[in-house]
């Protein structure tokens, strides 16, 4: 099973920002925030963690609670997350995606499966500027469509491939043009969570599905094993900084 949750913050820290830090968080977590010397990229940061932190908690507790502080959230060498839970250790799958006061998390507390999610604002943006990173396929599609249209579909792809590459643990160590999305009946759905086909280097890959979201303003994809579409559960959360 697949837990997820989508939360808004605002983009300036909140003023009690230090408070929020020693109540909820280890001091290597700590250092890790204060390495953020601009307060946008800090309060992403804290906002993220602390929903990350509220998913897990939410799954984990039993009947007693559990304190955030003794939930960190730590990060391999690659900039994949973990969880490492006090008199637990390292416990479940974690993938965490923000932007533009929008953040995504999703968890399970099964190690063996993996997924990466991604969240995208989406923005106006000129074809070219993907040209390093669309294969001429997509490009050649996202050109048939109207602009609003474009805007969503464009975001869908980039979101796309950036959700496949966490959840096979690559990150953009891999050319995103070996990856090609193909093009959805309408990029615009905004109920549930809808299929996309895509392929690698030309092959579909059978062990890997990719689904899209449209949540208002903000693009959500997610990359999951096959088997585990009917597994994957949306878990209301207070937001980030409540």
């Amino acid at each position: 099973m697949i837990n997820w949750t989508f939360s808004r913050f605002p983009e300036s820290p909140p003023l009690r920002t230090t408070q929020l830090l020693e109540r909820f968080f280890s001091i290597a977590e700590i250092e890790e925030n204060q390495k953020y010397k601009i307060p946008k990229r800090q309060s992403e940061w804290l906002a993220s963690r602390l929903l990350a932190k509220r998913l897990v908690q939410k799954i984990i507790a039993s009947d007693s609670p559990l304190p955030l502080k003794s939930i960190t959230i730590q990060k391999e060498s690659s900039g994949v997350p973990f969880v490492v839970v006090e008199g637990m250790g390292r416990v479940g799958w974690l993938s965490i995606s923000h932007t533009r006061g929008g953040v995504l998390a999703a968890f399970s507390q099964i190690n063996s499966i993996r997924f990466g999610v991604d969240i995208e604002f989406i923005d106006p943006r000129p074809l070219e500027i993907f040209a390093d990173y669309f294969t001429v396929a997509e490009i050649a599609w996202l050109s048939t469509l109207d602009e609003q249209e474009k805007d969503v579909c464009s975001n869908l792809v980039w979101s796309a491939k950036e959700a496949f590459l966490k959840a096979i643990e690559k990150g953009l160590q891999m050319d995103t043009r070996k990856i090609n999305i193909h093009p959805p009946d309408v990029c615009s759905q905004s109920k549930g969570w809808n299929a996309i086909d895509f392929s690698v280097e030309g092959n579909r890959l059978l062990d890997w599905q990719l689904l899209f979201s449209l949540n208002h303003d903000y693009m959500m994809t997610i990359c999951l094993p096959a088997v585990q579409k009917s597994q994957l559960i949306e878990l209301e959360l207070t937001s980030a900084f409540d």
